[in-house]
């Protein structure tokens, strides 16, 4: 596992930035749910239609380290700061990878306010809070390529992620002749 402080912020290492994550992130297992529920007139309670997830929420327990003057640290959280907004001061979308999970990709943008001590500027704590309007992680694309010569012939296509992501078929006659009579037929299985 490499040692990147904790995590990656659109491909730069939070020890770029003197940062470091403290211990593991603050992540919730699922994020909050958006409820759509309908009030009926004379009935109690609500009714229940569906619901979806929410953005997910990080909040993450850093350090700047090894500094040892103010001006090193406030050179310090200029850079940070540099890399969550843009020139308008509007939060940017940026990649966070964390080095426990680094083939997982989060779009985040960071949300809220940092807050930190400047009493002890050799190591200063403060909680960065980013919020993922998607909340699922992603994985990058896989793709598989077949050639069918037989018939019939069939063809596995696996998923190593934890969210049903339908497969994308393309089918190219390298042929000289027509295809007739061609099915297709696919099967999804859930472990």
């Amino acid at each position: 596992m490499t040692d990147n402080g904790g995590f990656t912020i659109s491909g730069v290492p939070a020890t770029t930035y003197g940062v470091t994550l403290m211990y593991g992130p603050n992540q919730p297992m699922l994020p909050n749910t958006k409820d759509r529920v309908a009030e009926v007139l004379g009935r109690v309670g609500s009714l229940f239609i569906s619901s979806d997830v929410g953005s997910k929420s990080f909040s993450l327990p850093c350090q700047f380290r090894d500094c040892e003057t103010a001006s090193e640290l406030d050179a310090l959280i200029k850079t940070l700061a540099h890399a969550l907004v843009d020139i308008n001061g509007r939060a940017k979308h940026l990649s966070l990878i964390f080095d426990d999970s680094p083939t997982l990709t989060y779009t985040v943008r960071y949300s809220g306010q940092i807050s930190f001590d400047r009493k002890w500027v050799g190591c200063t704590d403060f909680a960065l809070d980013l919020i993922a309007d998607d909340p699922l992680g992603y994985e990058e694309e896989t793709e598989t390529e077949a050639t069918i010569t037989g018939d019939p012939e069939s063809m596995s296509v696996y998923s190593s992620g934890d969210i049903s992501t339908p497969a994308i078929v393309k089918i190219e006659n390298t042929g000289a002749a027509t295809v007739s009579g061609f099915e297709l037929k696919t099967t999804i299985e859930v472990k």
